[in-house]
């Protein structure tokens, strides 16, 4: 009994000792993060000079009939919610004429509640093997930094460029606090209105 204790406290000691040495390079997170929303704005800027403004408004028009806020909603909330080679952010150069006190809390929604979705997933559903082997292979990646900053790593990726889905489902594997973990992903209401900001400026200067 002496033994088994003594392995789990040196086993416990090794792992605090791993979180020490791990630190965020917001360096390179402002990197990663900075690449795909300056592709995104650049092709947005460069369309809207080719198609010119009434064409764009054409265009919102067309989407606003055929899909409207709903889709924008869905979208945003399975991108957040699902491991997906895709973006929320594409959303933005569409929605970036439409009215931002509408918008804004649409996408925030949508995203805030794929975040719980995806923590759901992981605290529910971790055991099934196909669930297990992702959250297994992104427990490589991110599972020391969640263990070293806990419900911080969560509000830090509601606000920057790392994979909130991911972390947000590796929460949920790690049995989190809900108390914590639902609060946190608020975060992505303000995500969405400085990138809305962002489209919106870039709207303006045509």
């Amino acid at each position: 009994m002496g033994e088994g204790a003594h392995k789990l406290d040196t086993e416990e000691d090794n792992r605090q000792d791993a979180y020490k040495d791990v630190h965020l390079n917001w360096k390179k997170i402002a990197l990663l993060g900075a690449i795909p929303i300056i592709l995104i704005f650049l092709g947005f800027f460069i369309v809207l000079k080719l198609i010119g403004g009434e064409n764009y408004s054409l265009a919102v028009d067309w989407y606003n009939e055929n899909f409207g806020l709903p889709g924008i909603f869905l979208y945003v909330y399975i991108v957040d919610t699902l491991i997906l080679p895709l973006s929320p952010d594409f959303v933005f150069p569409i929605v970036a004429s439409m009215n931002p006190f509408v918008v804004v809390p649409i996408i925030g929604t949508a995203s805030a509640l794929g975040g719980i979705t995806s923590y759901a997933i992981g605290l529910l559903l971790h055991k099934i093997p196909i669930i297990r082997r992702y959250t297994e292979k992104a427990m490589v990646k991110w599972g020391a930094y969640i263990r070293k900053y806990g419900v911080w790593f969560v509000i830090i990726a509601g606000l920057f460029p790392l994979p909130f889905s991911t972390i947000c489902v590796l929460a949920g594997a790690l049995k989190m606090d809900a108390r914590k973990v639902i609060p946190a992903t608020a975060t992505r209401y303000i995500r969405a209105a400085l990138y809305f900001a962002l489209f919106r400026a870039g709207l303006l200067m045509i």
